[in-house]
């Protein structure tokens, strides 16, 4: 999955998720990955794989971890 994300970002992978250095962003973006793939464990191992493969650092990567312990426990309270 790492090589994947390689390839995905190409030659600036620093590049992909730019956007996401914001804090309050980098939750948005976890709570639509969670969103589009019902399953806050798949988009945390899918973070941790991009955080792996040094396409996503870490300081961006936490909001989004952080967004998908929020859907799990919006989830259980519900």
């Amino acid at each position: 999955m790492g090589d994947a994300f390689k390839m995905l970002a190409g030659k600036s992978p620093n590049n992909l998720f730019e956007f996401a250095t914001n804090p309050v962003t980098g939750l948005m973006v976890g709570i639509l990955a969670i969103v589009l793939v019902q399953s806050s464990s798949t988009t945390t191992s899918i973070i941790v794989a991009a955080v792996a493969s040094k396409v996503l650092p870490v300081s961006t990567a936490i909001p989004m971890i952080f967004s998908a312990n929020i859907d799990t426990s919006v989830t259980n309270t519900l």
